[in-house]
C-alpha cells in the first residue's frame, strides 16, 4: 500500500524519478510492516490460537477501561477447562503482559484472518461474546469492539448476526447496553441463529438447521486440540436448542 502512495507523491513532486524513488521508499515501509507482524503470528497451532485469543480478550477488556472480576473468572474458568490448570496459569500470566501492550487490533485481525479458518474465527467471536456478558450485562463499548473484530475478520454479517443472537438479546438505547434475551424475544433470536426469517417454511427451517449443523460441528476445529473442540460444542448446543424451540413452536418433529 505504501509503495503506491509513495509513487503517487513522487509523480506530483518529481515526475518519473520522483515516482520511482517514492515507490522504492514505500516498498521498504511495506516490507518493514510485514516483518513486524510476522514475528507476532506465524501459523495456526493450538499455542498460536491461544495467544491470539488472549490478544482479542485484552482488546475487549480494554475497550471499556475495566477488567471485572466476573470477566476474569470467565476467562480463568474457560482456560482451566480447556487447557488444564498449569497451562491456564501460564496463559493468565501471558494475558497480564498482553494487557500492558498496545496492539493494533485491526492489523492483528487481518493477520489472523489470513492464517486461520472461518471456524477458528467463529470460535474467537463466540468466546468474546460470552466474555462480554460474563456479568449478565453487555456493555456497548465491549460489543462495539467485538463488532469491529468480526468485521475485520471478514465474517459475513448474517453469520455474525447468528452468533450474536446466541448470546445477545437486544439493545437498550436508554442504558446504551445490551441485555440477555428475554422469553418474549427468544424465538425471534432463534430464527436469527438459523439465519432464516420467521416466515420460512418448515422445509426451509429443516434445511437451514442441517446446513448449520454441518458448518458448526465441533469436528471443524479438531486440529486445535480436544480442548478447543469442547469449547466449540457450546455453539453447537445453542444451535440445537434454537432449533428445538422453533420445532416446538411450530409443532413439528
Amino acid at each position: 500500500m505504501f509503495k503506491f502512495i509513495g509513487a503517487l507523491i513522487g509523480v506530483i513532486s518529481g515526475g518519473f524519478w520522483g515516482a520511482l524513488l517514492g515507490y522504492i521508499i514505500g516498498s521498504f515501509i511495506d516490507n518493514l510492516r510485514r516483518k513486524r507482524y510476522r514475528v507476532t503470528y506465524h501459523h495456526t497451532t493450538p499455542n498460536d490460537f491461544t495467544h491470539s485469543l488472549l490478544v482479542f480478550i485484552a482488546a475487549v477488556v480494554k475497550s471499556d477501561n475495566r477488567f471485572l472480576k466476573s470477566e476474569l473468572y470467565f476467562v480463568r474458568d474457560f482456560l482451566v477447562k480447556n487447557l488444564g490448570p498449569t497451562a491456564a496459569s501460564n496463559a493468565l500470566l501471558e494475558l497480564r503482559e498482553i494487557l500492558k501492550e498496545d496492539y493494533n487490533i485491526e492489523d492483528y485481525c487481518y493477520l489472523f484472518r489470513q492464517r486461520s479458518s472461518i471456524h477458528e474465527r467463529f470460535l474467537i467471536i463466540q468466546f468474546l461474546l460470552g466474555l462480554a456478558g460474563a456479568d449478565d450485562y453487555y456493555g456497548a463499548e465491549e460489543v462495539a469492539m467485538i463488532d469491529k473484530i468480526a468485521h475485520w475478520f471478514g465474517i459475513n454479517p448474517i453469520d455474525y448476526a447468528s452468533l450474536k443472537a446466541m448470546y445477545i438479546g437486544g439493545y437498550s438505547r436508554q442504558s446504551s447496553s445490551y441485555s440477555p434475551p428475554s422469553t418474549s424475544t427468544n424465538l425471534e433470536n432463534d430464527y436469527k441463529v438459523l439465519k432464516i426469517k420467521e416466515t420460512a417454511s418448515d422445509a426451509e427451517v429443516k434445511k437451514a438447521y442441517r446446513k448449520l449443523a454441518q458448518e458448526y460441528h465441533p469436528d471443524k476445529v479438531n486440529h486445535l486440540g480436544e480442548d478447543m473442540r469442547k469449547a466449540a460444542e457450546d455453539k453447537f448446543t445453542k444451535l440445537n436448542q434454537a432449533y428445538e424451540r422453533i420445532k416446538k413452536a411450530r409443532g413439528f418433529l
